[in-house]
Parts: C-alpha cells; structure tokens; sequence
C-alpha cells in the first residue's frame, strides 16, 4: 500500500528540518576568519605619525609565528623592532622597554581588530647601554636599540589563528593591501608622545 500525500508532505518537512539542523552545527563550528573578527579598538583610523628626520622613530622588523626549536615545542609568536634615538640623545626608562610595547593587528583594508595586547615587555633585548646610577637608559645618536617581543595567545581574538595574522585576504595577494596591518607602539615617560610603526600604511588621505 502506497503512502498518502500527507504522508509525503511530513517526511518532506523531516528531512528539511535535518537538513537546517545540520547546516547551523556546521556553521557553528566553521572557522570564523579576520573578517568576523570583534572586540576593542579602532582599526578605521590607524596611522603612524611622520616623525622628523632627526626625531626618534621605531622601526618594524620581522614577524611571524615558530616552533620553539627545530624539533618542535610551544609556537610563539614574535614581533622584532628597533629603537633610533635620532639626532639628540635620549632618555628612557630602566629596565628598557618594561611594560612599554603595545602591539595591534586590524584585518585589511580598515577591518576589525585581529589582535591586541598591551603593556608588554621584550622577550629579548640588544644593543642596550647599561642604566646610569640615576635609573635611565641613554640612547645617543647612532645607537640602535632592538628587542623582541611575543604575542601572548590570549591576545588573539576569538574565531582568529595566528596564520590569519599573516595571511592574505584573498589568499596569496602580491597586494600589501591585502594583508594584516601591525601596528607596534613603543611609550616612554621620557617621550612627548608614543612612537608607533607599522607594517602598511595607505596612501596618503586614506586612513586605514
């Protein structure tokens, strides 16, 4: 005997409902990406000034993410910077640099924040003199002072992966556009403002 029509129609709407329950588990559990990124902070306006020539400046080295070892271990990820102190001497604190880096990644093109931790401290540190009796840190011209620091992973916002602080959107652009912007902030009782570099920067009259 042959099912009614009625029939039909309820394994119809069972099998859609199966079918909906399904599509939102998955998307539940789908990775999110830096587009669906949330949390603090303003990536529509991020521009680092235009220090003089002859005024102190921070400048972004390498970033990434690594194993501790070859052989393995905890993956760290590690932002490298150097310190100029321009023309005239300059002043800092002791210990150099303690609690004194904020680090920030905005998706492309203005998007949300991917990332942000602040009052951080250098993992690693070169090319720093030795403190006067005084407690400071005097930094002359031609010296340059480097250090390290790590993203802690709680920094990282949910949905986020540190490959996606490194990757491209689309994947595999040749446009600089297109990936994460750093921002890395240095501050300093000793400096009249906070000295900030970056990874990109627009062109000029749009602000990322």
């Amino acid at each position: 005997m042959g099912l009614s029509r009625r029939s039909y129609l309820l394994i119809a709407a069972l099998v859609l409902g199966l079918l909906g329950i399904a599509y939102a588990t998955s998307r539940s559990g789908a990775h999110q990406g830096p587009d669906d990124a949330t949390g603090p902070g303003d990536c529509a306006r991020v521009r680092g000034p235009r220090p003089a020539d002859d005024a102190p400046r921070l400048v972004l080295g390498s970033h990434g993410y690594a194993t501790e070892s070859p052989r393995g271990g905890a993956v760290r990820f590690t932002i490298e910077a150097r310190l100029l102190p321009g023309a005239r001497p300059l002043t800092l604190d002791a210990p150099f640099a303690r609690g004194a880096v904020s680090v920030r990644f905005c998706a492309p093109r203005g998007g949300a924040v991917m990332a942000e931790a602040t009052g951080l401290s250098p993992v690693s540190v070169q090319g720093v003199p030795a403190a006067t009796p005084g407690g400071a840190i005097r930094l002359t011209r031609g010296q340059e002072a480097y250090l390290t620091v790590e993203l802690p992973p709680s920094a990282i916002r949910e949905g986020v992966t540190k490959e996606d602080l490194m990757a491209s959107r689309p994947l595999r652009s040749n446009e600089a556009a297109d990936y994460p912007v750093l921002v890395l902030t240095f501050a300093d009782p000793h400096l009249k403002h906070p000295l900030v570099a970056l990874s990109y920067e627009p062109d000029p009259g749009v602000e990322v």
